[in-house]
């Protein structure tokens, strides 16, 4: 078992650490206070101190001090609170309400252009994404961290990105080694500031590394110097305790790894932090499968299942789900096992794909371009600099009082043209960077990064591609009786549904037309999975919106599905002038539209040429030969599920 990183965040106190005596002293005396920023700060300061242990007393006067906040115009004490709050719910892992927090904490240091705290809030929203198994999204936050912090020169959060940055590195035993360079940077930088969180941190995720090249010496010795920082902190202290636990489970001396894990988890239960218990859990699953505990290992495993399920946390259940699939087969319980192992599969597609690595080293070499380029233009100002001192000393030399004037003003020159130069690149790379987004909101990256190189994109001829379509039953119905405001949050609220599952299954998303919904599998990337894919991408439609029906979320208009599909080949293309449009054309595109027409409200409905590529995949009842618009009779089948 691999555990996740531990992630760090620094919490800005305003006088120093805390300590309960001085807790209880400021509650007595915060009642009595004035109803102003003095009031703020000593609330902040209470809040700071217990989101550790007390997260739900955190958020009682972390709120009181919001409030008081907003009400004496306070931003700085707005963005504190907010930030405190997200902190606490983070212990209690409810991270919808963490990301909520702390994007209007962001949102309020960015308005007051407080470089720091924007850094800070720009590392703790990449840690959650980081726990939903968003890594592209993780490093694009935690990057954007390392660049203001080093712009401020603020150290500890330039050791808190390094060490988060090296945690998505971890994800993947081929950038080990990447990971390994960014902890050794963070770790003598988090001494150097004596910041313990931060030293805990970086030194439990070196440990890992050591840890997994069986180097148990060092890991060892890394992870107790985590502990001990930790310990002292207040912090999660329960990852360091587990590591340790597995240290001694790969050496074979069970007992102590079972009384280290164990620990773990007491300290993570008593803290809330859900999390931290899952990881300890599975910790403990694997120590008693490796005695051949299976029953032991088993009950442990399914524990921390429920809690990284309820957490969504697509990391943890990557490794759970493996394990629970050795587990079973060693059981001898293969249906299970093939079942876990299905589950396994699917998160582990999800989590590790080509999309998400390609984001992930563009990302990384997006920074270090800019990196290199501003080093450049520092050399090239610097020798600008040296080549007019030289001039200057000669002019000074024989025309003092005209040289002195003389270099006053082109001091004065070359700062202004600096500074307008400075600013008219920051203005094109943003207008670059919108630009960029854009035409990838609109286009699949390969045919936006073609037509940028280019400036045009060539028709190309795909073999084989499944093409999806949905559409809701009795739409004009629907239309006339309900708001236009209602109707067309609702149609958002599905089709964001559908992104999400389209996304999941690789399907290229191609166009909406009022209420029906197209996409498509296998290309621009050409793969063979793409009528498996589809079909499952619409079997969890499906899902979503019976749920819908039983959920009735407020203000959404309940609406009922039909899904066809069809596969062969396509001629894929731009259309447009003003507005670029990707479009696909083609027999499969014209019989996936027949296969939606002529299905029912929840069903997919699929064509005999999809049929042929997965009927060993699912069960089916056979329609029989249906009569289809410019087509005449199709062979069609209603998809019953996956077969067992």
């Amino acid at each position: 078992m691999k555990t996740v990183a531990l992630l760090l965040f620094s919490t800005l106190l305003f006088f120093g650490q805390i300590f309960p005596n001085n807790v209880d002293s400021l509650k007595t005396v915060v009642s009595g206070l004035s109803e102003d920023t003095t009031k703020v700060k000593t609330l902040l300061e209470i809040s700071s101190s217990l989101w550790r242990t007390e997260p739900d007393e955190a958020i009682k006067y972390a709120d009181e001090a919001l409030q008081l906040s907003e009400k004496t115009s306070y931003p700085d004490g707005k963005a504190k609170a907010l930030k405190n709050i997200g902190l606490a719910y983070y212990i209690k892992s409810d991270y919808l309400n963490v990301l909520n927090y702390w994007q209007k904490s962001l949102e309020t240091y960015q308005a007051m252009n407080d470089r720091i705290g924007i850094g800070n809030l720009l590392n703790n929203i990449g840690a959650v994404y980081f726990n939903f198994g968003d890594d592209p999204k993780a490093l694009e936050y935690y990057l954007e961290s390392l660049r203001v912090s080093e712009e401020t020169g603020d150290k500890l959060r330039i050791a808190t990105a390094l060490t988060n940055i090296g945690a998505v590195y971890f994800n993947k035993a081929a950038t080990h080694d990447k990971a390994e360079s960014y902890y050794l940077k963070a770790l003598p930088l988090s001494m150097e500031v004596n910041d313990l969180d931060a030293i805990g941190t970086s030194a439990v995720n070196l440990g890992e590394i050591y840890l997994e090249k069986e180097d148990h010496v060092s890991a060892l010795l890394y992870f107790d110097m985590a502990l001990n920082a930790l310990a002292k902190t207040g912090g999660n202290e329960s990852y360091a305790l587990t590591n340790i636990g597995k240290s001694y489970r790969m050496q074979g001396d069970y007992a102590k790894a079972l009384d280290y894990q164990k620990k773990a988890y007491d300290i993570a239960e008593k803290k809330e932090a859900k999390l931290g218990m899952a990881i300890a859990l599975n910790a403990i699953g694997d120590t008693y499968f490796s005695q051949k505990k299976y029953r032991d290992a088993l009950s442990n495993y399914q524990h921390s299942r429920a809690i990284a399920e309820e957490l969504r946390s697509n990391t943890n259940l990557k490794e759970v789900y493996e394990n629970l699939a050795n587990c079973y087969a060693a059981m001898n319980d293969h249906e299970n096992a093939f079942r876990y192992q299905g589950l396994f599969s699917e998160i582990k597609d999800t989590l590790y794909n080509v999309k998400n690595d390609r984001r992930i080293e563009s990302l990384q070499f997006q920074f270090d371009i800019e990196k290199k380029e501003a080093e450049i233009e520092i050399l090239n100002k610097e020798n600008e600099l040296k080549e007019s001192q030289i001039k200057q000393a000669k002019i000074l030399r024989n025309f003092l009082l005209a040289a002195a004037v003389f270099l006053l003003v082109t001091i004065g020159g070359v700062t202004y043209q600096y500074q307008f130069a400075k600013k008219t690149n920051k203005i094109i790379i943003e207008e670059r960077n919108k630009s960029d987004q854009l035409l990838l909101n609109i286009l699949p990256t390969e045919t936006a990064e073609e037509l940028k190189q280019y400036g045009s994109v060539k028709a190309k001829q795909y073999d084989f591609v499944s093409v999806l379509f949905t559409d809701f039953k009795a739409f004009t119905k629907h239309v006339e009786t309900i708001t236009p405001e209602e109707l067309v949050k609702s149609i958002d609220y599905y089709f964001k549904g559908f992104d999400d599952i389209f996304e999941k299954y690789n399907l290229e998303k191609i166009k909406t037309i009022g209420d029906s919904y197209m996409c498509a599998g296998g290309l621009p990337i050409a793969n063979k999975t793409n009528p498996e894919d589809a079909i499952k991408a619409g079997l969890d439609i499906i899902r979503f919106v019976e749920d819908l029906k039983k959920t009735k979320p407020a203000g959404i208009h309940i609406f009922e599905v039909r899904i066809g599909i069809s596969t062969g080949p396509v001629i894929a293309g731009v259309v447009g002038k003003t507005k670029f449009q990707y479009d696909i054309w083609g027999d499969a595109v014209n019989v996936a539209s027949r296969m939606e027409t002529s299905c029912e409200v929840g069903k997919v409905n699929i064509s005999e040429f999809t049929y042929e590529h997965v009927k060993d995949k699912f069960s089916f009842e056979f329609r029989g030969n249906i009569e289809v618009k410019n087509r005449g009779k199709i062979k069609m089948y209603y998809v019953e599920g996956v077969k067992a």
